[in-house]
């Protein structure tokens, strides 16, 4: 076999050639319309998921300032878009227990029917609340390894957030309240909330 023979047939790598002939005319071969366009629709719905619009609730907004113990109602609120999840949900017919300005959101640690502060003479303490508890709700703290019971007053509901500490304020009578410190601080206090 000659040296040309040789290097004209037996090529390492051989390649498909990029285009085709058929009687002598090239036919050139058509590109992935398919795949272009497929990767096109992901990515273009891609961007629409990282800056398309949020979704949004409507929340009460105080049209005008509200005062504590003033109802809040459609008269001095309007309901302005947020996106999900900014506040909680807020039921109008309430009334207020701090001011709320006008243009500020009317937020749930504003409403509702409970006393502010603890009673007179009552001491506060930090603990870990049931969801649901709302300031003014009455309270008892059953103290474990006791029989004991103490009453108390929720004076600052827990945060509603899911991965909070679930802690807040509740006065209990001077009578009980050592008792219940030192139950609380060594993590033998648990509060019940009695159902609306």
């Amino acid at each position: 076999m000659s040296r040309e023979t040789c290097g004209a047939h037996s090529k390492p790598f051989p390649r498909k050639s990029p285009v085709r002939t058929f009687q002598e005319v090239i036919w050139l071969q058509s590109p992935p319309w398919a795949r272009w366009a497929a990767a096109l629709a992901i990515a273009a719905l891609a961007i629409w998921i990282e800056v398309g619009p949020e979704p949004t609730i409507p929340h009460p907004f105080a049209v005008a300032d509200i005062e504590p113990g003033d109802l809040v109602d459609d008269a001095n609120t309007e309901k302005r878009l947020i996106p999900t999840g900014t506040f909680s949900p807020v039921a109008l017919g309430q009334t207020t227990r701090s001011p709320i300005r006008s243009g500020d959101p009317v937020l749930a640690s504003d409403l509702g029917e409970g006393a502010e502060g603890a009673p007179d003479g009552w001491w506060s303490l930090e603990i870990t609340l049931p969801r649901g508890a709302h300031n003014g709700d009455p309270a008892r703290i059953v103290l474990l390894d006791s029989d004991a019971v103490a009453a108390g007053v929720v004076v600052e509901e827990a945060d509603e957030d899911p991965l909070g500490s679930g802690m807040g304020l509740v006065a209990v009578e001077p009578e009980q309240a050592a008792e219940v410190a030192r139950a609380a601080g060594e993590g033998r206090a648990v509060v019940m909330i009695a159902g609306r």
